[in-house]
């Protein structure tokens, strides 16, 4: 397998374990990352950014994208805009895995994040595999 994208989550023993990249996208409700002190915030935010820390530590892709601050475009992503789109902006946030919708409407706990990583992770295993794709 190319070394370039692998990665390697760390497990509570320490070890890591070899899998493909995965990246987790947060379409978060307008203006609740801007930091805006004026803002009514979600008690779940906090809890939420540690969590998202937690899986960067473990090798996750994670990206955060605000609409009141990319406008309707997105930021151009195209995942983000087909999720939008098919869920409407009343859902947000929209937590995509590998540009698939994982949660919507909440900002979901740690555990839901990792179920919902390691899921995309072992498709991304078992897929290259059944590929035949060279080691």
């Amino acid at each position: 397998m190319n070394d370039a994208k692998e990665w390697r989550m760390r497990d509570a023993t320490g070890g890591t374990d070899a899998r493909p990249p995965v990246e987790l996208l947060v379409i978060d409700r307008p203006g609740v990352s801007s930091g805006c002190a004026c803002s009514a915030t979600d008690p779940a935010l906090p809890r939420f950014a540690g969590d998202l820390e937690w899986l960067r530590w473990r090798g996750v892709t994670v990206r955060r994208i605000d609409p009141r601050v990319t406008g309707n475009e997105l930021g151009g992503d195209a995942d983000a805009l087909a999720a939008v789109a098919a869920h409407g902006y009343e859902s947000l946030p929209l937590i995509l895995v590998d540009g698939a919708v994982r949660h919507a409407g909440s900002y979901p706990g740690r555990a839901t994040l990792a179920a919902a990583v390691e899921a995309a992770a072992e498709r991304s295993s078992l897929s290259g595999q059944d590929a035949g794709l060279p080691e």
